[in-house]
C-alpha cells in the first residue's frame, strides 16, 4: 500500500517542534507501508518573525531555506513552497488563491507518487483541494481532523459551513476523542464514516512509583501560547487564589504571541516569584521537567484532545483540566480518575488543585492508572497499526464499490 499524506503542520528548521507528532505518526506508519508526506511550506513570515524586525525575518528566511526533505526507509518527506494571504482574515479567499496557483503543483507531486490513498491532516486550507484531486485520480480520501469545531465556529463564522461541507468529501474521517466525534456528529448527523484512533505519545512509560513533594508542590503546564482557548489566564488567576493556601511553583512551557500578556498578568497577580515561563523546549527537556513535577495543569476549553495529556500520564504526573476538554474526558472514559474543573472558572480550578495537592492517595492512583492507560492506548505503534487496518478496509470497500483508479 502507498499512502500520500499532506500536512502543513510539520517540523522545519525554523520551528523544529511544530508538528513533531505528525512526524512520529508517519514514521511509525512507514514501518507498515510506503508513505510520502508533502509538507506545504508557507513563504509568509510569521507574526513573531515580523515583530522581531529585520533580524527576525532574516532568521526565518534563512532557516526556511535550510529546510529540506528527507528519506528514511519507506518514508519520504517533501516540502512544497507556496505563498498565501494573511490568516485567518482572508481564510476563504486564501483557499481559492491556493487552489488557483498551487493545485497543479500539488496534483503533479501526488500523481508522480501514484498513491493508493490520499490522506490530509486538518481541513484548512488543503483538504478541499486534496479531495478534488483524489476524485480525479479515483482513489479514496481520508481527513485526519485535529481541531475542535467550537473554536473553528468562533474563528470562521462566515466560512464554517464550507468547512463542514469538506467533511462530506471524505471517504473516511479520523478523530482522536469522543468529545470531538460528538461535536462533529451534532453538526452533521448523517456522518457514519468516522474512525476513532488515538494519537501516540513519544515518552517512555515511567516504570517506578512516582514520589510526590509534600512541602513545595511543583506544578507544570505545557501549551503553545497562541490561542486564548488554552486559558492560561484562568490558570494564573486560579494560582493567585492559592497563594495563601498552598506553597507551590509553576513552570509554563511553550511560546506564542500571548506570552507577554500572561507575563504582565503574573505581575498584576503577584505571581512572578512562583511562575516561570520557560518558552519552547525540546522534548527531552520537557520529559525531565515532567519527571520533576507533581501535577500537570492545562484548563484548555474547547480542546479536541491534546497529546500533552498523554505525555503527562505516561510519566506518572496527575492531570488537572476541565469538563468538556477532549483529553480529560477521553482519559476518564478509559478509566483514568481525571480531575475536571468547571470550564473558565478560576475559583473551581483552584479548589481542584488544592484538593489534589493534599490527597496523596489520589495522586498515587492517578500516577499508576495513567501509566497503565498510556502503555495500552497511546503509542505510535498502536496508532500506526489502527491507521493501517482502517486504510486496508477502506481500500477493500472502495474497490468493492466498483471504483476505478484513473
Amino acid at each position: 500500500m502507498k499512502v500520500l499524506q499532506i500536512s502543513e503542520c510539520f517540523p522545519t528548521k525554523y520551528k523544529p517542534q511544530t508538528g513533531e507528532f505528525i512526524l512520529k505518526h508517519v514514521s511509525a506508519l512507514s514501518k507498515l507501508c510506503e508513505v510520502k508526506l508533502i509538507a506545504p511550506l508557507r513563504f509568509i513570515p510569521p507574526r513573531e518573525a515580523l515583530l522581531a524586525g529585520y533580524s527576525g525575518v532574516r532568521k526565518w528566511l534563512s532557516q526556511i531555506n535550510e529546510t529540506e526533505g528527507m528519506s528514511d526507509g519507506q518514508l519520504s518527506v517533501e516540502y512544497m513552497n507556496y505563498i498565501s494571504l494573511p490568516r485567518p482574515i482572508f481564510e476563504a479567499i486564501d483557499e481559492k488563491l491556493i487552489n488557483t496557483l498551487f493545485r497543479k503543483k500539488l496534483f503533479d507531486l501526488i500523481k508522480a507518487f501514484s498513491p493508493d490513498i490520499l490522506y490530509c491532516h486538518w481541513l484548512r486550507p488543503w483538504a478541499g483541494i486534496a479531495a478534488s484531486i483524489s476524485k480525479e485520480l479515483g482513489i479514496p480520501f481520508v481527513i485526519d481532523h485535529h481541531e475542535d469545531l467550537p473554536t473553528m465556529k468562533i474563528l470562521f463564522p462566515n466560512d464554517y459551513s464550507n468547512f463542514l461541507n469538506t467533511f462530506l468529501l471524505a471517504d473516511m474521517i479520523i478523530l482522536h476523542s469522543n468529545e470531538n466525534r460528538t461535536d462533529l456528529q451534532n453538526e452533521i448527523a448523517s456522518l457514519n464514516n468516522i474512525e476513532l484512533i488515538y494519537l501516540g505519545q513519544s515518552f517512555e512509560i515511567f516504570e517506578n512509583d512516582k514520589e510526590f513533594s509534600n512541602d513545595n508542590i511543583k506544578l507544570i503546564c505545557v501549551s503553545h501560547l497562541h490561542e486564548p482557548r488554552k486559558n492560561i489566564d484562568v490558570l494564573l488567576k486560579a494560582l493567585a487564589l492559592l497563594s495563601d493556601k498552598l506553597k507551590f511553583s509553576m513552570r509554563i512551557i511553550g511560546d506564542g504571541p500571548l506570552k507577554s500578556d500572561y507575563e504582565k498578568l503574573c505581575l498584576t497577580l503577584n505571581l512572578s516569584g512562583v511562575v516561570t515561563f520557560e518558552g519552547s523546549l525540546p522534548q527531552d527537556e520537557i520529559k525531565q521537567l515532567l519527571d520533576d513535577s507533581d501535577m500537570f495543569i492545562l484548563p484548555s476549553f474547547p480542546e479536541a484532545f491534546g497529546i500533552v495529556f498523554a505525555e503527562a500520564i505516561a510519566r506518572g504526573v496527575p492531570v488537572v483540566t476541565c469538563k468538556g476538554n477532549g483529553g480529560g474526558e477521553e482519559l476518564r472514559l478509559l478509566g483514568y480518575p481525571s480531575v475536571l474543573a468547571e470550564p473558565l472558572s478560576a475559583d473551581d480550578l483552584s479548589k481542584k488543585i488544592l484538593a489534589l495537592a493534599n490527597n496523596i492517595e489520589a495522586k498515587n492512583e492517578m500516577s499508576y492508572k495513567g501509566r497503565k492507560i498510556a502503555r495500552e492506548n497511546f503509542t505510535w505503534e498502536r496508532n500506526a497499526l489502527q491507521t493501517f487496518d482502517m486504510m486496508t478496509e477502506l481500500l477493500n470497500q472502495f474497490h468493492n464499490r466498483g471504483n476505478v483508479r484513473n
